[in-house]
């Protein structure tokens, strides 16, 4: 196993360097295959040598420019369609004579590697790269409006959400305020103090030069398509028109500064060839990918039982059986039935290709490819395949875990805290007098109300931590590794910011909300049922109270 201290430069050096030492064995099989079919008698066992030749050539041709070796991936090619062109029909005459001349060529090949590695580790980079910051910094928004009492409204408001928020009044002070630190996003009214021409200016230099990575979200009262196209060409990834709700606001301002994926995608590799599944594993890896490798077809119900993966990748041709076969073997388990399967063959034959995709594929990816393809193809497929599940497991209004998920993720966590050894938390929620907001303002200011305490639950917990919606204004929180005293700090935070947060109503009436919070703890409550259970009567504590509370559960 190479060690995980290594760089992938260094790891991907030691794969060619074990890939080279194994070039002669394996140009040794295709000698003995063709050396055995030269002296075959014509007719079935002929045939069968042919195709041992084929088995051969097409491992060679998939691995050969992979590894640095360009020209064997050529010669074994050309070997395996020699072959193939015998068993459709052709004339074996000379073949022989023509395979062996084939195979001091591989000899060659072997002598003469090129220089991939160094150019695939920069592919890799390049690919995976994401923004990278430290967990503890709050996100940095800078605010330029045409009003003070505006830019102080909105800071009030981003902050409560978590967001540290500075205004700049004057274009010269945005410019030297972007070059003092890291900042996550850019609100600007397009105007600064009236202004208008030079602001969209200052814009569009500082996005051409590159001086700013802030994303940048316009908020105005202008609502043209001429404003809107220069907002788009001063680098503008989000345009609202005011009045802006602030749930608006904050969900807008999230999907801008999102900093990295919640959750590595989960990659299965099925290759028999195990320096061809190791590099793909590499390549996946480095794109902050997690892999499993199965190099025998055979287990591969036991794979995907262990590792529930996003995305399986598919060698075609494999000892035992195809890789079609074993699609249609995971496309009759129910579980697994939509997990996408992305067939990764040295097969160039489009109508083989498209055959292997009717019988439970969904894409192709001829070998060999370049690192960069691979991690974009397998990104792209494992991202929708989780957007449709988690219609099945979120609810549809928050985004979060529905009641279902939610329990069933608790009893995991509970088992692994119970191997672990360790604490875990969880947290009943319920919005305060909800039914009044509903009477009063009406269901859609409801449906805001319950949205904005999801953000602030999403925005201010553990990437780790489980959150769902129970059903309606209730909420549950699981919080692994975390002891009750910790959790009631931050859970008393997050009550606090939100009863600060300003709704508007009808006729912009403002009003503001509470939460209620009850807290249990495990192992002092054993099973999910005694700690679901626990948390409720804590919450119903709060409640009876007198509301806007966090009660801790009782482990008498």
């Amino acid at each position: 196993m190479v060690s995980e201290q290594l760089t992938m430069e260094e790891k991907l050096a030691l794969l060619r360097d074990d890939y080279t030492e194994s070039l002669g064995a394996r140009i040794a099989e295709i000698e003995d295959a063709v050396g055995a079919f030269g002296e075959a008698t014509p007719g079935a066992d002929r045939l069968e040598k042919i195709r041992d030749i084929i088995a051969f050539a097409h491992k060679l041709a998939g691995s050969g420019a992979t590894f640095g070796f360009p020209n064997i991936t050529t010669v074994s090619r050309a070997m395996e369609n020699a072959c193939k062109a015998v068993l459709d029909g052709g004339d074996d005459n000379g073949l022989a004579q023509s395979l062996s001349e084939m195979c001091q060529a591989l000899h060659a090949a072997a002598a003469e590697p090129g220089d991939a590695i160094e150019d695939e580790s920069l592919e890799i980079k390049q690919a995976s790269q994401r923004k990278t910051y430290d967990p503890g910094r709050k996100r940095v928004i800078f605010v330029s409006e045409s009003s003070d009492s505006e830019s102080e409204k909105m800071r009030l408001e981003m902050e409560h959400f978590g967001y540290d928020v500075r205004i700049i009044d004057h274009p010269d002070k945005l410019d030297a305020e972007l070059n003092k630190g890291p900042v996550d996003a850019l609100v600007s009214g397009i105007v600064f103090g009236g202004d208008t021409e030079r602001a969209i200016e200052t814009l569009t230099r500082l996005q051409d030069s590159k001086e700013s990575i802030a994303p940048l979200m316009v908020c105005t009262v202008v609502d043209t398509i001429h404003s809107r196209l220069g907002a788009v060409r001063a680098g503008a990834q989000a345009y609202l028109v005011k009045p802006v709700d602030v749930a608006d606001l904050i969900d807008a301002l999230d999907t801008i500064t999102q900093r990295t994926e919640a959750e590595p995608f989960r990659v299965l590799i099925i290759d028999d060839d195990v320096s061809l599944a190791r590099h793909s594993e590499l390549v996946l890896q480095g794109a902050g990918m997690q892999t499993q490798v199965a190099t025998d077809p055979m287990e591969v119900l036991t794979a995907l039982d262990e590792f529930s993966p996003e995305l399986i990748l598919l060698d075609l041709y494999m000892p035992e059986c195809h890789g079609q076969e074993i699609a249609a073997v995971i496309r009759q388990d129910e579980e697994y039935a939509g997990v996408p399967i992305v067939f990764l063959s040295g097969e160039a034959d489009k109508d083989k290709q498209l055959l292997a995709m009717e019988l439970g594929g969904d894409d192709f990816l001829t070998k060999p490819i370049r690192a960069s393809h691979l991690i974009s193809s397998v990104r792209i497929r494992a991202s929708r395949f989780r957007e449709l599940r988690s219609f099945m497991v979120r609810d549809s209004m928050t985004g979060l875990f529905n009641h279902t998920t939610t329990k069933q993720l608790l009893d995991t966590e509970i088992a692994r805290a119970h191997r672990a050894t360790e604490k875990l938390s969880l947290a009943s929620l319920d919005i305060d007098r909800f039914k009044n907001v509903n009477d009063t303002h009406g269901h859609g200011v409801g449906d805001r109300v319950i949205k904005s305490l999801a953000r602030l639950l999403r925005q201010r917990l553990r990437g780790a931590d489980v959150i769902g919606r129970m059903g309606g204004e209730e909420f549950a929180a699981i919080l692994p590794e975390t002891g009750i005293e910790e959790a009631q700090g931050v859970f008393d935070e997050i009550r606090k910011d939100f009863s600060k947060i300003v709704f508007h109503g009808d006729e912009d009436k403002e009003f503001s909300v509470t939460i209620s919070i009850g807290l249990a703890e495990f192992p002092a409550h054993a099973t999910a049922t005694d700690l679901s259970d626990a948390a409720d009567k804590a919450l119903y504590a709060a409640k009876h109270a007198g509301r806007n509370k966090v009660v801790l559960a009782d482990i008498s």
